[in-house]
Order: structure tokens, then sequence, then C-alpha cells
């Protein structure tokens, strides 16, 4: 009887050993392979990252129209092409708290830094700035002391987790008050 527990004792031992266990050497290069993946999704998504920026977004137009001038930053180590789409937006809130729904439609392109218009595709490489226009002007019989809201989006194909939008507000004078 003795030896019997011995050698069942002895097996238990032999089998629970980490070096010798199939089951153990398995979860364990499935742990490594999984960490491994992870990391490198991970390592993946922050790569691929870009941003919007303004100095400011809140404007009246005039005549001319209202000119602002916006940042787009490449911030990964790869290079990226972005779209860039502008629209009317006219949802949530206007600056001075008012709600959207009396908001005008405008005319709006997206201009490079010498003033031509940007159409089609950005390729920005690693860390790259490009400084941009988002030219706003008051399409005809357009309402005075109204508020307009123009969306910004850039995005990206190869970062579809990532994406940068900015809101314009432009606010509508009345031209005798100037």
């Amino acid at each position: 009887m003795k030896k019997i527990a011995h050698k069942i004792q002895k097996s238990s031992e032999i089998s629970s050993s980490p070096l010798l266990s199939g089951n153990s050497l398995y979860s364990t290069l499935l742990i490594i392979l999984f960490v491994t993946l992870l990391g490198s999704l991970n390592s993946s998504a922050q790569q691929c990252s870009f941003n919007l920026t303004t100095s400011s977004n809140i404007e009246s137009v005039n005549s001319q129209g209202r000119t602002y001038f916006v940042q787009l930053q490449n911030n990964s180590n790869d290079k990226v092409e972005i779209n860039l789409t502008v629209s009317n937006s006219n949802t949530g809130k206007n600056p001075d708290a008012t709600d959207t729904k009396n908001n005008v439609s405008l005319n709006a392109v997206v201009l490079n830094e010498a003033g031509q218009e940007i159409t089609g595709i950005i390729e920005l490489q690693p860390n790259e700035i490009l400084k941009l226009q988002v030219k706003v002007s008051v399409p005809s019989a357009t309402p005075i002391e109204h508020w307009n809201s123009m969306l910004l989006y850039a995005s990206s194909d190869k970062c579809v987790d990532s994406s940068s939008s900015l809101i314009l507000y432009t606010f509508i004078p009345n031209p005798a008050e100037n």
C-alpha cells in the first residue's frame, strides 16, 4: 500500500511540473501569443493619430466672408492620407447658448496656406503640420443676426478608429451696425 501511495505521489509531482505538462506549455504559449497580439494592435492604434486645431472658432462674418485658420497635424510616425470635409452642422448650441434650430446655412471651402482650394486626399508625412484655411461666405438673401455652425471633419481610411473635427461658429451681424 505504501508503494502504491508513493507511486501516485511521484506521478502527480511529475504531471504537475510546468516543464513536463503539455497543457501548461500550451497555456503559456497561448498567453504569450495573446500579449504579443494585444501589444501590436495597441501600438498600431497609437501610430495612427492626427488632429485639427484652431486658435479661434467663433467669429462674425463681413461682406468679404470670414477665414478661419486651422492646423492639421499628423501625430504618428507613419504617413497618413486624410480626407477633409466641411459642411453645415447646425446641431447643439451656439456660443451664446441659443438653440441651433434657427441657424442659417453658409458656403465654405477648405484652402491650403496659399489660398488654393483643397480637393481630394491630403497626404501628411510623419509629425507634419499642415496650415489650412476655411473660407466661409454668406449666400445672398441670408437672414442677418443669425448663427451658423460649420463642421470641419478629418478622417482616414487607414485610421478607421481615428478622426478629428472642429465646429466653426459664424455670426451674421447686421451690416448697418458695422
